[in-house]
């Protein structure tokens, strides 16, 4: 939104022949399952779960495991019926009792700090459920008697990553829920998504985002609503996709703080608001008075960029925005010369964690 040259949008052509180079792992064909992931979650059989009552939920989880928590909190705000919130630690909170759903969640089932909160359960308890697909966790539901819900991962090509069971896990948590008795019903939401997703034009737009961006390092903003939805959904994936350091906040909180810290050219920044049309109207207001003033002052290191998060229905927003930021992220890594997959730097440190002292 600043005066700038357009940016040449890449030639279908040469993104296919970058991926080629670079997407050991099928990255794309990942991404574009998303749709078939909410159709299979619907469609999978599911286990028997107690319909409480209960007086809160707790969803156990780390990383790619944790993030669809908020997408169902914010896609279902108008649905949940207690207090449902995401827990990322090793032990449980104090006032977890029988009256609390607790759904263990994890890609893996290795994930350490789930399989130490899951500890404090007994065998059969009526108020546990677990989400894995596979590993220690699974053993222990089945050893326990906790109610499974697979991710099918042996669906998705090799080296399918958490990250991007997106789909999968936002289906599993919002059915469980439901079925818990906690939730209303999210099925006719979620089963108008996949045909929303595969017509909507996300990916050409995201890739012209991708070129746009460049060497800079991104900074996503969204409302306050969707930041830790969407907002921070997208740091994670130019991290882990891009490899890239990124950065989140919502407005208008940023124009109260974060702005000012933009005084001084320490680094290029390309700063992509994710637009919900439903939004206060003030809130695009602020991003455009925003990119004026950065404008007159001349702060050319800080580059803007809005896209309208498209949809008519409040998941659908949310989750065009999730697969706009997949693709975006995916491109940037392939025109960087890279393969968005990997994530070798967190493989280390897990193994150097796993040393003894």
């Amino acid at each position: 939104m600043n005066d700038h040259p357009p940016e040449r949008k890449p030639a279908d052509s040469d993104l296919r022949k970058l991926a080629e180079l670079h997407d050991h792992s099928h990255m794309a064909e990942v991404i574009s399952r998303i749709p078939d992931q909410i159709d299979i979650g619907l469609a999978e059989e599911f286990p028997r779960i107690q319909k409480g009552p209960f007086r809160q939920a707790i969803i156990a989880g780390m990383g790619g495991s944790a993030l669809p928590v908020d997408v169902v909190l914010d896609a279902f705000c108008g649905k949940i019926r207690v207090p449902v919130r995401s827990l990322r630690h090793y032990n449980l909170p104090v006032e977890v009792d029988d009256s609390t759903l607790f759904i263990a969640s994890s890609f893996s089932g290795t994930t350490e700090e789930t399989l130490s909160a899951i500890q404090g359960f007994p065998k059969n308890a009526g108020n546990v459920v677990v989400v894995t697909g596979g590993g220690e966790l699974s053993a222990i539901a089945r050893e326990r008697g906790y109610p499974l819900v697979r991710i099918p991962k042996e669906r998705e090509p090799e080296g399918f990553q958490p990250r991007s069971a997106v789909g999968y896990f936002v289906v599993s948590f919002a059915r469980i829920l439901f079925e818990a008795g906690v939730m209303d019903d999210p099925r006719p939401d979620l089963a108008a998504l996949p045909a929303f997703l595969r017509e909507a034009p996300i990916r050409k737009e995201a890739e012209e985002t991708a070129a746009w961006i460049k060497n800079r390092i991104p900074i996503v903003y969204t409302d306050e609503i969707h930041l830790s939805s969407v907002a921070r959904v997208a740091k994670i994936k130019f991290n882990e996709n891009s490899k890239r350091p990124a950065f989140f906040n919502a407005l208008p909180e940023a124009n109260h703080n974060e702005m000012i810290g933009f005084s001084k050219p320490l680094a290029d920044f390309a700063l992509i608001y994710l637009h919900d049309p439903d939004s206060h109207p003030k809130i695009r207001r602020r991003f455009d008075v925003m990119n004026k003033v950065f404008s007159k002052r001349q702060l050319n290191h800080v580059d803007f960029r809005m896209w309208n998060m498209p949809g008519a229905t409040r998941v659908q927003r949310i989750f065009a925005a999730l697969v706009f930021v997949d693709w975006c992220s995916y491109a940037l890594a392939l025109l960087d010369g890279i393969d968005p997959t990997p994530v070798d730097l967190v493989e280390s440190f897990k193994q150097e964690l796993e040393k003894p002292l």
